[in-house]
C-alpha cells in the first residue's frame, strides 16, 4: 500500500509506520493546531484526473494522460541530456526542466524561474507539509490518508485544489476546475513528479 509520508519527505509523528487509511478523505488537523486543513462541508468539487503511467522503469520516464485519454505530457530523464528531467507538452515542446544537481533545481517555462526545488517545495519545520508558491499565490501540500492534498491556507476554510494518489503502476493527479483556471496544471504535474520520484529534493 502507498505511504505518502515516505514519498514526500514527511514524518507521521503519531505512527511512523502508518500506511494511511483508505478512502478519499481530507487531511486531519495538525497536532499543533497551527495549520488549517481542508474540510468538505458540501459536495466534493469535480476533479479532473491526470494519470502518470507507462513507467519506464519509473515515474521519471512516463507519459501523463488526461481527460479522454489524451496525452498531455511526456516526461524523459537522462534523455536527451544526462542529469536532467524534461517535461514535453503534447506538441513535444519542453515546458519544464529539472536539473539533478546536489541541490536540484527546477524551471517551468513562463511560470517559474530557475530555482532550487528545496526553496520552491519547502518542507515545514515539523515536516508535516510542504509550501509551494505558484502564480503569485501560496499553497500547501499535505498528506492525509492515502492522498497528498494541495490547498491554499488562509482564514476560514482552505480551498482544495488538487490531490495525488499512487496505485501499483501509476500515479494519479486530480485537479479542481479552479486549479485549471488558475493555470496550475504544469505546476502540479512537476510537483507530483517531485513528490513521487523517490529522489532527494531537499
Amino acid at each position: 500500500m502507498f505511504n505518502p509520508y515516505a514519498q514526500g519527505g514527511w514524518k507521521n509523528t503519531d505512527n511512523p509506520n502508518a500506511l494511511g487509511s483508505s478512502g478519499n478523505f481530507p487531511p486531519q488537523p495538525s497536532i499543533m493546531g497551527a495549520l488549517p486543513y481542508p474540510t468538505l462541508p458540501g459536495p466534493p468539487p469535480t476533479l479532473l484526473a491526470f494519470n502518470f503511467a507507462a513507467f519506464n522503469p519509473s515515474i521519471l520516464n512516463c507519459t501523463v494522460t488526461g481527460p479522454r485519454e489524451r496525452v498531455y505530457f511526456r516526461i524523459a530523464t537522462d534523455a536527451p541530456m544526462v542529469g536532467f528531467t524534461v517535461f514535453f507538452n503534447a506538441e513535444n515542446q519542453p515546458v519544464a526542466i529539472i536539473e539533478w544537481l546536489e541541490s536540484p533545481v527546477l524551471e517551468i517555462r513562463g511560470i517559474l524561474s530557475k530555482r532550487p526545488i528545496r526553496q520552491w517545495l519547502e518542507l515545514s519545520e515539523n515536516q508535516s507539509h510542504r509550501k509551494m508558491e505558484a502564480r503569485g499565490k501560496m499553497f500547501v501540500w499535505a498528506p492525509g490518508g492515502d492522498y497528498i492534498f494541495l490547498y491554499a491556507p488562509g482564514v476560514g476554510e482552505p480551498e482544495l485544489y488538487a490531490q495525488v494518489s499512487r496505485g501499483e503502476n501509476a500515479v494519479t493527479l486530480q485537479l479542481t476546475g479552479e486549479a485549471i483556471r488558475l493555470g496550475l496544471l504544469e505546476v502540479c504535474v512537476a510537483a507530483t513528479l517531485l513528490l513521487q520520484c523517490g529522489r532527494n529534493i531537499d
